[in-house]
């Protein structure tokens, strides 16, 4: 997959955790990686932002949901996530994707980057992830 922007040599990208990859269906799957992989919906750190739910906003989770597939509809996927603990919902109204759900990426190559589980190849052993020490 190809990352419209996000990394650099200085940044980190992110890649989806293998709870995301065994929890969830391939659209809600879809929805997450672009929510941790375009700048859109990246803070000013490089972190997922938190979206609001509906509204007007071009980085809403509406928008969000919609720019993966139209075919999509975004109640189903946040019912998704909401219900497998991918997500949680504030008082505000605002979606906040857990920390749980990403972790950070392979090295940048390029203009593009690998994420191992999407591609399938690492070219070297497996780096260890800071949550398999927990």
């Amino acid at each position: 997959m190809t990352n419209p922007g996000v990394c650099s040599r200085t940044e980190h990208c992110w890649q989806l955790t293998e709870l995301v990859r065994t929890l969830l269906s391939a659209s809600a799957r879809e929805v997450v990686w672009h929510w941790i992989s375009s700048k859109r919906f990246l803070d000013a750190n490089n972190e997922p932002t938190l979206l609001p739910m509906a509204g007007s906003e071009e980085a809403g989770f509406i928008n969000l949901v919609g720019q993966v597939s139209r075919d999509l509809a975004p109640a189903v996927v946040f019912n998704e996530l909401l219900r497998k603990g991918i997500v949680e919902q504030h008082e505000s109204g605002c979606l906040l994707l857990r920390r749980s759900a990403y972790v950070p990426g392979l090295p940048y190559e390029g203009d593009t980057f690998s994420v191992a589980e999407e591609r399938g190849k690492y070219g070297r052993t497996p780096r260890r992830r800071r949550n398999d020490f927990l």
